[in-house]
């Protein structure tokens, strides 16, 4: 229309060709930016060296240890716990509901012999079960607890671990007990308990989980996957045909090999039943 500027008139004959972005702005912050910080070490089956006056390294070893159960599943989100006792008599333990394969430090907790957190935090609910551990085995430094699947799977079926079966199992640990089943964090499973473990180190909780103790963290912490690796075996050997025990015999002439090696850890064959044909019994019998 004649008299009137049209609105591309009024536009440099450029600007349609101009860039949408200042090419001295382009791939450039247009404000404060945000980046994380550079992450730490990734720790794979590390455990960090504790002498245990220094409660700072306990710390780290108990989360490295927590982190190790978390990685081979034998606790999954707020499961399991571990402690280790200070040359004191007080506790380190896990605390309460915290991602047990995320812990750090400071989220492990002082107490005293008695389970009582000195500085009024909650501790996991089953420091009763470490307690009675301490109580009844003086020799014992460190507590592990957790819920390796295959060991829970056998008490859930019935199915007793204790059968002489594997030779490596009855020269170190003797045999693998379950304790009938008792309320989680009352004081019914720890009493439960006591007697398996004032002669052994590794025992199956019916239809909750595994405790084991030891000389250390990292003791504690091996024989929790000796059982879940003899239940492993024991699974694989049970789709397969009839596990067969070793004969009596055979069971005494292993913990004989126990003097000569130089093992001289609790053995609860050694302690209790000896070489006698009673483990194989079910949980459930008939």
């Amino acid at each position: 229309m004649e008299g009137r500027q049209g609105i591309d008139d009024l536009l440099p004959a450029d600007a349609c060709s101009r860039p949408a972005v200042d090419p001295a702005l382009e791939g450039k912050p247009i404000g404060p930016v945000w980046s994380a910080p550079p992450a730490p070490p990734v720790r794979h089956g590390l455990l960090t060296e504790a002498p245990r006056t220094d409660k700072s390294a306990v710390a780290q070893q108990i989360c490295d240890v927590m982190r190790l159960m978390y990685q081979h599943e034998f606790v999954v989100a707020n499961d399991g716990n571990v402690s280790a006792r200070l040359p004191n008599g007080n506790i380190m333990i896990t605390a309460s509901g915290v991602l047990k394969g995320f812990m750090t430090p400071d989220q492990v907790i002082e107490c005293d012999p008695d389970g009582k957190a000195l500085d009024g935090r909650r501790v996991t609910t089953e420091v009763k079960m470490h307690v009675a551990a301490y109580q009844e085995r003086p020799d014992v430094g460190a507590v592990v607890h957790g819920h390796p699947i295959y060991a829970v799977a056998f008490s859930l079926a019935g199915i007793s671990l204790a059968e002489c079966t594997i030779p490596e199992i009855i020269v170190t640990m003797g045999s693998i007990p379950t304790a009938p089943y008792a309320t989680p964090s009352t004081y019914d499973l720890p009493d439960g308990l006591r007697p398996f473990l004032r002669d052994g180190d590794a025992v199956i909780m019916e239809r909750h989980g595994v405790v084991c103790v030891g000389s250390d963290l990292f003791d504690a912490y091996k024989k929790m996957e000796m059982v879940e690796h003899t239940a492993k075996i024991t699974h694989a050997a049970r789709t397969l045909g009839v596990v067969r025990p070793i004969a009596p015999p055979g069971v005494q002439a292993l913990l004989d090999t126990r003097k000569s090696l130089g093992i001289r850890t609790k053995n609860n064959l050694c302690e209790g039943c000896g070489a006698r044909e009673v483990c194989a019994a079910p949980l459930y019998p008939d």
